[in-house]
């Protein structure tokens, strides 16, 4: 059966939400963005580093592959 429910229930139930308050979202410390830029250029870096090395190693093998081969 339906159950009515009386006005101090609601009102119940409206205070209680009422009563919530959100908390302040706090702002990023410029610290913290730092370190993130700080690593992805870190890793940023590595990554050129690191093709550069395999496109000079392929570089010089194919050279020594002609070689080899009498060109």
């Amino acid at each position: 059966m339906n159950k009515i429910e009386s006005p101090s229930a609601a009102l119940s139930a409206d205070t209680a939400v009422n009563a919530h308050t959100e908390q302040p979202v706090s702002t990023p410390d410029t610290e913290g963005e730092h370190a993130n830029t700080s690593f992805y250029e870190v890793g940023g870096a590595i990554n050129i580093t690191m093709i550069t090395a395999f496109f000079i190693w392929a570089f010089r093998a194919w050279k020594k592959a002609d070689k080899h081969k009498g060109r």
